[in-house]
């Protein structure tokens, strides 16, 4: 009976946490910023503050990504945004869920 009770707590305190580390495993800024620089720069620009000829050409003003107006979104809006486009904003081809995980990193980076 002890070993059973042993073996119990073995995998409740130390194989559960690592498990679920990896379930809920945060992006990478770093690579965020290497999807970013690949997938969404023509139009948001190098450093995230949009692409003037680009903003001119589809009449509309980016937000920068460090603004508040960005910063205070929600992963989940960012990630659906991403997923589904929004306004001129068409949706992301060839990304994928832990792509658009790394790049919402990266973006909370370059919080003012």
């Amino acid at each position: 009976m002890r070993r059973y009770w042993t073996a119990v707590l073995i995998i409740v305190f130390f194989l559960v946490p690592v498990l679920l580390m990896g379930l809920t495993s945060n992006g990478d800024p770093e690579t965020g910023k290497a999807v970013f620089l690949k997938r969404c720069k023509m139009c948001h620009g190098v450093d995230g503050n949009g692409n003037p000829a680009m903003a001119r050409m589809l009449g509309v003003e980016f937000k920068a990504m460090s603004s508040d107006h960005v910063q205070d979104l929600s992963d989940d809006t960012i990630r659906e945004t991403v997923l589904k486009g929004k306004g001129k904003m068409a949706k992301v081809r060839k990304v994928t869920d832990q792509d658009i995980t790394h790049v919402i990193a990266y973006l909370r980076t370059l919080k003012k």
